[in-house]
């Protein structure tokens, strides 16, 4: 019997009047961190949602920070940071800003607490 080789688990759930919620594998051939599974939500969130106008609550400050303008810094770099390094998970964040350009979604990203109401 061969296993089949899958990736964590990411979810995110969307609110509209439809109601959304997607849990998705990793790909198996992306790293599996926190950070990549936050870059990985983002991007399946945005190409399921069929808005032109979203809100994305996030508690990576990671993404956040990529997202509202680093992201679009290293794309101008050549992906590189200010110290000439590449920038680490890079074809998640090309992704990313590809989907905001494909689609020509407007996106307010709201920074949250991590783990808000768990104890």
């Amino acid at each position: 019997m061969q296993l089949l080789k899958i990736g964590g688990v990411a979810g995110y759930v969307s609110s509209s009047e439809s109601g959304l919620s997607i849990s998705a594998f990793l790909p198996t051939n992306q790293r599996q961190t926190m950070n990549t599974a936050e870059l990985f939500v983002a991007v399946q969130a945005l190409g399921s949602i069929g808005l032109t106008k979203v809100a994305i609550c996030i508690d990576s400050s990671y993404v956040y920070g990529g997202a509202t303008g680093s992201a679009k810094r290293w794309k101008v770099r050549g992906w590189k940071n200010t110290k000439g390094v590449v920038v680490p998970n890079t074809a998640p964040w090309k992704a990313l800003i590809d989907e905001l350009d494909r689609q020509g979604k407007v996106v307010e990203w709201v920074k949250i607490s991590s783990h808000m109401g768990i104890e």
